[in-house]
C-alpha cells in the first residue's frame, strides 16, 4: 500500500475512532440529571462528576501525547480504548457517589490518550489541505456524538436506567480497540529514528514559545465558556426550561448538529483564511448566542440557539490545529498537541463545577450567561494575536 493510500485509510479509521471516542466525552453530561437524581447530588456534586473525567483526561492527554511522539500511537491509542469501555462497565456497577467519581476517573484516562497522539499522527501524515483533513476528522466526532445521543435519549426515554445505558455504550470500544490497533501498523514511528538534526528543530525558538504562551492563555480563556455551558445543556432544559429528561437529550443532539457544520466549513476556511481569523469569528459570535440562549423560551428557538452554538463550539477546533501544526516542528506535534489539550482540560474541567457553584448560589440562568464573560478576554487575545502577523507579514494559516 502506498503512503497516500495509507494515509486516506488511517484518516478513515481515526475519523470512525473520533465518532467513538467522543463517546466517553458526552455521557456524563447527557445522563447527568438521572445520575443526580439517583443519588440525591447538588448542582456542585454533579458537576464534580464532570470535572473528574476532565482531570484525569487532561493529565493523560499530555502523557499520552509525550508517549506518542516517542514511542509511536499504535499500543497507547488502541489501549485507551480498552481501558475507557471497561471503566464504564464498573461506572455501570457502582453503588455509591465516591465509588462512581473514582471509577469515572478511569473513563477520563482512557479517553485522554485519543486526540494528541490522532492529531499529531493526520498532521505528520497530510501536509497539504490540513484544514479539510482535521474539518473531517471533527465532523467525525460530531457524527458520533450526534448518533450516540440519539440512542441515549431514545433509551432514556424507553425508561431504561443510566447503568443500563453506560453498560451498552462500553461494548462498541471494546469491539474497536483490537481492529484499531491492527490498522495502526503503517504509520509507527519512534522518536529514536528521526536525525540529530530534524529533533534539533524541535525546539522552540523564544518568538514562537511567546505566541503558544498568548494562544494557550486565549484558548483555555474560551474554554471555561464553552466547556460550562456545553455541558450544563441536558441539566438547563430540564430544569430551567421544563423539558423532560428523554426531550433534554434531543435538544443536546442540535448542538451536536451544530458542531458538524462548524467542523465541515471552519476545516475548508481555514484552508484559504487566517486559522485566527476564524477562530476570532467563532468566539465572538458565541457571546450573543449564549445570552439569547438563556432568554429564549420557543423550543424552535432554543433548537436553533443550540445549533449555532455548536458550530461556534466546533469550529474552533481545526483552526487550532492547523495553527499549532504551522507553528510547531512536527517532531514535536505530539507533545503540544498534548500540552494543549491538557491545559485546556484541566482548566474546562473547573469550568462544570464553576458552574454548579454559581448555580447553587446564583441560579442555573444567570450562571449560564456569566459564562459568556471569559469570551471577550479570548477574543481581544485573539485579536492581538491576528494584529502581530498582520505587523510580521506573516500568515499563519
Amino acid at each position: 500500500m502506498s503512503r497516500k493510500d495509507a494515509a486516506v485509510n488511517i484518516l478513515r479509521i481515526t475519523s470512525f475512532g473520533h465518532a467513538l471516542s467522543d463517546m466517553y466525552w458526552l455521557i456524563f453530561p447527557i445522563l447527568l440529571p438521572l445520575i443526580k437524581k439517583e443519588f440525591s447530588l447538588s448542582y456542585t456534586q454533579a458537576g464534580l462528576l464532570i470535572t473528574a473525567v476532565s482531570v484525569t483526561t487532561g493529565l493523560g492527554s499530555f502523557i499520552s501525547g509525550y508517549l506518542s511522539d516517542r514511542f509511536g500511537q499504535r499500543i497507547i491509542l488502541s489501549g485507551g480504548f480498552l481501558i475507557a469501555s471497561l471503566a464504564l462497565i464498573l461506572c455501570a456497577n457502582t453503588s455509591f457517589y465516591w465509588q462512581l467519581l473514582l471509577a469515572s476517573l478511569l473513563v477520563g484516562a482512557g479517553a485522554s490518550t485519543f486526540h494528541p497522539g490522532t492529531i499529531a499522527l493526520l498532521m505528520n501524515l497530510f501536509s497539504e489541505r490540513r484544514g479539510r483533513v482535521l474539518g473531517t476528522f471533527m465532523l467525525s466526532g460530531w457524527i458520533g456524538a450526534a448518533v450516540m445521543l440519539t440512542g441515549v435519549s431514545y433509551l432514556a426515554g424507553r425508561m431504561l436506567s443510566w447503568r443500563q445505558i453506560f453498560f451498552i455504550l462500553a461494548w462498541p470500544g471494546l469491539i474497536f480497540a483490537p481492529f484499531f490497533f491492527r490498522s495502526l501498523r503503517f504509520p509507527i514511528r519512534k522518536r529514536e529514528s528521526h536525525p540529530q538534526t530534524e529533533l534539533e528543530s524541535a525546539h522552540l525558538s523564544r518568538d514562537t514559545l511567546f505566541l503558544l504562551i498568548i494562544f494557550f492563555a486565549a484558548n483555555l480563556t474560551l474554554t471555561i465558556s464553552f466547556y460550562g455551558v456545553y455541558n450544563f445543556i441536558p441539566t438547563f432544559m430540564v430544569h430551567a426550561k421544563d423539558i423532560s429528561v428523554g426531550k433534554a437529550g434531543y435538544f443536546y443532539i442540535f448542538a451536536a448538529t451544530g458542531g458538524m457544520i462548524g467542523s465541515f466549513f471552519s476545516g475548508r476556511l481555514v484552508d484559504r483564511f487566517s486559522s485566527l481569523l476564524v477562530i476570532l469569528m467563532a468566539t465572538v459570535i458565541a457571546i450573543p448566542i449564549i445570552l439569547l440562549l438563556t432568554l429564549a423560551t420557543n423550543p424552535i428557538n432554543l433548537a436553533l440557539l443550540l445549533i449555532l452554538f455548536g458550530i461556534c463550539y466546533s469550529s474552533v477546533f481545526p483552526p487550532q490545529n492547523v495553527y499549532l501544526a504551522n507553528l510547531v516542528s512536527s517532531y514535536a506535534l505530539g507533545k503540544t498537541y498534548g500540552l494543549i489539550q491538557c491545559l485546556s482540560i484541566l482548566v474546562g474541567a473547573a469550568a462544570p463545577g464553576i458552574m454548579g457553584l454559581l448555580a447553587d448560589n446564583l441560579g442555573l440562568i444567570s450562571a449560564l450567561q456569566l459564562g459568556a464573560i471569559p469570551l471577550l478576554l479570548a477574543g481581544a487575545l485573539f485579536i492581538y494575536l491576528r494584529t502581530r502577523d498582520s505587523l510580521a507579514g506573516t500568515k499563519l494559516v
